[in-house]
């Protein structure tokens, strides 16, 4: 198992926090899961969560939306008894020393789509946009997210290996990432890209911070940056946004 971040740190300790802490969210959670070697599954409104050769649990993750609802007193019991059992406490694992970096690190911001990735940079009070566009499998502009779009029936959505590897890499320089996007199962290109990243790049986890559901297409950048505000806590909204082929406007 691997030291944990200063964010993921924090996020553990929340949890056993006495009284309980408010303010826990799911998409924080789901992150410390992932960098703490956990597999999830999306299975409607549940999210399943189990530890290699130990314990397993599931939680609500609710709907979507911009926000999803604080972790009540219940769903905050379940995660300690289940941490318990797979051997994780606040003491354990050891926390990487704080990053000299501190808030002036460099922060991303994706937006996670078949046909394209919105990313947002944030350092320091700059903040630049750009695309991550697919050059394979899923280039051709179909839907793949709807079953009936998928080449047989029963077959899952083709995997663009390219273009996971593409938006794996753009995480590579990033001291934290926020992940966006929605959908189910096969058709959630965070699922995706989590599952890519757990078997080649398992030491980028620990840079994902929150995952959160959202209408993807309904997102400006002015809650994006409200989004990035929220969880890496600085205001990088004092320049414009670079948008590629297009001049600067402001956040």
């Amino acid at each position: 198992m691997s030291e944990l971040s200063r964010h993921h740190r924090r996020t553990l300790e929340a949890l056993w926090a006495h009284p309980l802490s408010h303010g826990l969210r799911l998409a924080s959670i789901e992150a410390l899961l992932l960098a703490l070697g956990a597999d999830l599954q999306r299975r409607g409104s549940r999210l399943e969560i189990r530890f290699p050769q130990g314990p397993h649990s599931w939680l609500h993750s609710g709907g979507g939306g911009l926000r999803q609802g604080d972790l009540d007193a219940e769903t905050i019991q379940r995660l300690r008894h289940l941490l318990t059992e797979a051997g994780i406490s606040p003491r354990h694992p050891e926390a990487v020393p704080d990053s000299p970096r501190g808030d002036q690190g460099l922060c991303l911001v994706l937006v996670l789509d078949h046909r394209q990735t919105r990313l947002l940079r944030l350092e320091g009070d700059a903040a630049e946009s750009a695309l991550l566009l697919p050059h394979g499998l899923w280039a051709s502009g179909e839907n793949l997210s709807h079953r009936h779009d998928r080449d047989i029936a029963g077959q899952r959505v083709p995997v663009d290996h390219a273009y996971l590897e593409q938006i794996a890499q753009s995480l590579a320089g990033a001291d934290a990432v926020l992940l966006l996007g929605h959908g189910h199962g096969e058709s959630d290109v965070r699922t995706l890209l989590l599952r890519h990243l757990q078997h080649r790049h398992p030491d980028l986890l620990q840079r994902i911070v929150a995952i959160e559901t959202v209408d993807a297409s309904a997102l400006t950048d002015h809650q994006l940056l409200a989004l990035a505000r929220e969880h890496f806590g600085h205001e990088p909204h004092r320049r414009p946004l670079l948008v590629p082929g297009q001049g600067p406007r402001r956040g």
